[in-house]
């Protein structure tokens, strides 16, 4: 469970060899469901295939779902399920969880789009377009800076989790469950706290 701070105590996940993204997606290389529910969106919502029908189990407090429609969304079936669950406090944030308890939404748990430009970034490169030395260097400069909100473990998604003690934020939320070392200073992190960059 959070602190009052925001600061989540790491726990460990109950099947460690599904922490990371891309071992849940792997596991579901067998799934014949893909009609009902896209794969790619179950491993992101903390699920991995276990082999039978269409059951899939949380990496992290092991719970499991079946049964999928169409129009479930995965985070909010998690969410509406499995509250506790510290995967899901550490994505989600206890504001979002304590919304679907109360209200059953199945309002837009993340948004699991890349980032992407801005409407003003957009207009400003459009605008410059005709001097190709500035437009060169905004983009330039615009690479830079997505580089360093990059995870430096997928090296795909926008970082996301600072870890304690030592602070460093060099993790995506979907890669920092799978890690107990700081990927900077090997220190070992005793908590995360979920950021949100602007």
């Amino acid at each position: 469970m959070a602190s009052e701070q925001g600061i989540q105590q790491v726990e460990l996940a109950f099947m460690p060899e599904f922490a990371s993204l891309d071992a849940r997606i792997r596991s579901f290389r067998h799934w014949t469901f893909g009609h009902i529910q896209e794969p790619k969106r179950l491993a992101e919502a903390g699920f991995y295939y276990a082999g039978v029908a269409d059951e899939v189990r949380c990496f992290h407090c092991d719970g499991g779902l079946r049964d999928w429609l169409v129009t479930d969304d995965p985070w909010h079936e998690h969410t509406r399920c499995f509250a506790a669950c510290s995967f899901l406090q550490l994505v989600l944030g206890e504001a979002y969880i304590n919304h679907v308890l109360r209200n059953g939404n199945a309002a837009a748990a993340t948004n699991t789009q890349e980032p992407g430009v801005s409407a003003l970034e957009a207009a400003a490169s459009s605008r410059l377009a005709a001097d190709d030395e500035i437009s060169h260097r905004l983009r330039e400069e615009n690479n830079r800076l997505r580089e360093e909100r990059e995870c430096k473990i997928c090296l795909t998604r926008e970082v996301g989790v600072v870890f304690c003690p030592c602070g460093h934020l060099v993790s995506c939320v979907q890669c920092a469950p799978a890690i107990y070392n700081c990927p900077v200073c090997r220190a070992l992190i005793t908590g995360r706290i979920r950021t949100f960059l602007s």
